[in-house]
């Protein structure tokens, strides 16, 4: 498709989705996204937002749609699906913004809010959309309910993270495009690692409500290629990975900083993602992760199409987007720009507060 055409199929949605959602839309680099972004006040621990660990259950009776035909093309379309438990978005308050979710399951998240998407890019090669589905599912939940609670679907939450890392001087960030195995936006670009935030089973651990804890295993997974562990694991398992161990040191010592950036709502799925922002800033990281026979060296190729990472500056968003494949702007994750722009943001604010406690000069 070509970035003419995605652009007025992108606009379509989005003109659509104004119609019914009376929140600003993310903006930046060109590019209008259907998203919702909200951050918070100062910079959060990562783990602050999270209310109570859920122990309800969406109840599939409530649910105002359910698209088993969506929900069956995906299961024969030879992508990566697996009925696994979610955290599913139950109410979001905003003063303080705190989060608090129910148990789902990923299937019933593709028959509601993936069959929404669908829908709607479906018709979005013409003007004056008709949607059935999302019109029948309001009839239900008013506009402002779906944004402030999961009433209705199964809103399975994800993760977002930025890595941002210091390379000799120049921070860079990490994107990928992702595999086309996907059930979900497959081939777009996206930040990595990016996640459905669940737990194991329904009998999870504690730990496994924390956003740290996930951030842990996918920064494991995503990066360095360790391999999905059964059920009957541990739920510690991973911890004293190499890897793992070398993150949690830089963290403990200031070399790197761990984030809370914030929430986005995808309106096109009514979806919420949490975001995060993984600061690095040891400059000997990258060249640990990337020589040859390195203990943690990185291996993304699980998440990928070829394993291939986006390595762009952050110093002002012109370059960071010239960095980047021609029209990647159009072709980014909605939820994924979200967390881009505001990792980006953060990323810039402490960078800047490191380097004027330091006397250092701002680095470019």
């Amino acid at each position: 498709m070509t970035a003419t055409e995605l652009r007025r199929r992108i606009d379509n949605m989005n003109g659509y989705l104004a119609t019914l959602y009376d929140v600003p839309f993310l903006t930046r680099g060109g590019v209008t996204y259907p998203v919702q972004a909200l951050s918070p006040d100062a910079p959060t621990g990562i783990d602050a937002v999270l209310g109570p660990p859920p122990i309800s259950h969406v109840d599939r009776a409530g649910l105002a749609i359910y698209n088993y035909a969506h929900l069956h093309t995906l299961q024969n379309s030879g992508r990566n699906l697996f009925d696994g438990v979610t955290f599913t978005y139950k109410r979001l308050r905003q003063r303080p913004l705190l989060l608090e979710a129910e148990l789902g399951t990923y299937y019933d998240m593709l028959a509601t809010c993936g069959a929404l998407k669908q829908e709607l890019w479906d018709a979005s090669h013409r003007r004056g959309l008709r949607l059935p589905m999302r019109q029948q599912f309001h009839r239900a939940i008013g506009y402002t309910e779906s944004l402030t609670t999961g009433a209705g679907r199964s809103a399975a939450l994800g993760g977002a993270v930025l890595v941002v890392y210091n390379d000799a001087g120049i921070y860079r960030a990490l994107l990928a495009q992702r595999s086309r195995r996907n059930a979900t936006d497959p081939g777009h670009l996206h930040v990595i690692p990016a996640f459905i935030y669940q737990p194991r089973s329904i009998d999870y651990h504690p730990d496994e409500w924390r956003f740290s804890y996930h951030i842990r295993r996918e920064y494991l997974e995503e990066l360095f290629g360790l391999p999905e562990a059964p059920v009957t694991a541990p739920h510690d398992h991973f911890y004293q990975h190499p890897a793992l161990v070398d993150l949690d040191a830089m963290l403990h010592s200031g070399a790197a900083e761990l984030w809370f950036s914030g929430f986005c709502m995808e309106l096109t799925m009514l979806r919420v993602e949490l975001c995060a922002l993984l600061l690095i800033h040891d400059a000997d990281w990258w060249p640990r992760v990337t020589a040859p026979g390195s203990p943690i060296r990185l291996n993304a190729g699980a998440e990928t199409d070829d394993g291939h990472l986006y390595r762009v500056p952050i110093a002002d968003d012109d370059a960071l987007l010239a960095a980047l494949p021609p029209d990647s702007a159009l072709r980014m994750v909605p939820q994924a720009a979200a967390a881009l722009w505001q990792g980006v943001d953060l990323a810039r604010q402490r960078i800047a507060l490191r380097e004027a406690s330091a006397g250092e000069p701002r680095q470019q």
